[in-house]
């Protein structure tokens, strides 16, 4: 069957890998990326990114061809106007605690979890000795997103928690974007726990309140872009749920949410349509799956980034399967194939793989009768 898988979107910025299962939906596969730049892949930055005088400068979805797609992407250009100049030559306690902050967001783009856990806790002992509420704050927050970013979801919502009560206590309020910001993210990792009430309850709640603002403030891009990612993010749930339209029509409100923030041309409105030509397959309209599919691929050779379109044209191969145009599923199917060895994209070689055998099958059995 060919309807049993859908991509992961996940994402990325933060830029997380928290996705569904690769097999639970339909066959069409996810843009896989590297492990944290995956997650939310536009959007879910880290809530405290002015705190303490930080500000912290995001980059944007990189043009060339990366398998790490849309990067959780820090400069960590932090400045240190809040806390007054500072000894030309000895580091002031803030300027250390900025430098180790930054240590351990490179650690997290590396990869190197355990050593960003532990500069991290470094970080903590450091603000609370300076008695800096934000710069606590913030590192209780990145500490919460490395958690998600390693699956682990039950101490990540904890944290989260703690990070909520204490923008409460600052004066926050429930319409706080901040505030939204991480409800939008625990409503996701409740349903990659299988949570889905709890999850759809978080989604509806926040989508809500983010409509809410919005009205106040229907420029503010911040705002959009946490509108956006929780829709896309809510669309994924549907799909789990089997509510194929309702979750197209959610994919295709945060594309459209996207292109006003970012332009089209990105790594993330590649993810998201690839999104939307797995609700298509599900609900059985293959040519608008194939469309999609290609329009994807455009934005892919735009991008210069063959390590997505190798799996896109594996997908786009199922699709000319479905619509029984062998040919063209075995043509592209090769492509996927080629593309995915010659840059050492797995993801794509299998998923491949998985479409030249479906072909192989299919006309086999086509024998048979």
């Amino acid at each position: 069957m060919l309807v049993r898988n859908i991509c992961k979107f996940t994402q990325a910025l933060v830029r997380f890998r928290v996705v569904a299962n690769p097999r639970d939906y339909c066959h069409l596969a996810p843009l896989k990326r590297s492990r944290y730049h995956q997650r939310s892949e536009f959007g879910c930055r880290p809530l405290c990114s002015n705190s303490a005088g930080y500000q912290v400068s995001w980059a944007a979805a990189p043009a060339s061809g990366s398998s790490s797609g849309v990067y959780w992407a820090f400069s960590a250009a932090f400045t240190l106007n809040l806390f007054g100049a500072a000894d030309e030559k000895e580091e002031t306690p803030e300027e250390k605690l900025i430098k180790t902050i930054k240590r351990s967001i490179l650690c997290i783009q590396r990869e190197q979890y355990d050593k960003a856990e532990q500069m991290l806790h470094l970080a903590l002992r450091m603000a609370q000795d300076i008695q800096s509420k934000d710069g606590i704050t913030y590192v209780f927050d990145l500490m919460a997103n490395l958690a998600m970013e390693r699956e682990q979801f039950k101490k990540a919502e904890k944290i989260f928690t703690d990070v909520m009560k204490r923008l409460f206590a600052e004066g926050h309020t429930e319409e706080s974007p901040k505030i939204l910001h991480i409800s939008s993210k625990i409503a996701h990792m409740s349903q990659l726990q299988g949570d889905l009430e709890k999850s759809f309850q978080g989604f509806t709640w926040t989508l809500q309140q983010l409509a809410k603002l919005l009205e106040k403030m229907p420029d503010d891009k911040d705002i959009l872009e946490l509108y956006g990612l929780t829709k896309n993010w809510f669309g994924q749930l549907l799909m789990k749920q089997g509510k194929y339209l309702e979750a197209k029509n959610l994919f295709k409100e945060a594309f459209d949410t996207l292109i006003n923030v970012y332009g089209a041309v990105n790594d993330a409105s590649v993810t998201i349509l690839n999104n939307i030509s797995v609700a298509y397959v599900n609900l059985e309209k293959y040519t608008e799956a194939r469309e999609t599919l290609l329009e994807a691929m455009e934005l892919t050779k735009e991008l210069k980034d063959a390590t997505q379109e190798g799996i896109l044209q594996a997908n786009l191969g199922l699709v000319y399967l479905r619509e029984g145009l062998m040919s063209q599923a075995e043509n592209a199917c090769r492509l996927a194939w080629k593309l995915g060895k010659q840059h050492q994209n797995p993801d794509a070689v299998e998923q491949a793989e998985y479409c030249l055998n479906e072909i192989k099958t299919t006309l086999n059995g086509e024998k048979r009768q």
